[in-house]
């Protein structure tokens, strides 16, 4: 798949639910949440989940906090991007 047909379709499918496969074989399930002209970001779908936490200096004395997991794949490693229905 071109780089440039890869950025048309991400950008028609942005907040649905898609499969996206790379040429290396990996699938992805998720919702696009951006793309711009070299990436793809993806809002991984339910299912196994990695929770990640931080430590944020706002407000003042900080806390620590899970942040939802946002996967970045490039336009020109995408095979396939497929629409789901749910």
């Amino acid at each position: 798949m071109l780089k440039e047909d890869a950025y048309c379709i991400c950008k028609l499918y942005t907040n649905r639910p898609v499969r996206l496969q790379t040429k290396s074989g990996h699938t992805h399930d998720g919702k696009i949440v951006h793309v711009d002209a070299d990436y793809v970001y993806l809002q991984p779908s339910d299912g196994p989940s990695i929770q990640t936490r931080g430590y944020y200096p706002y407000p003042p004395g900080g806390y620590f906090g899970a942040q939802n997991q946002i996967t970045t794949l490039a336009l020109f490693d995408l095979l396939a991007i497929t629409l789901l229905l749910l």
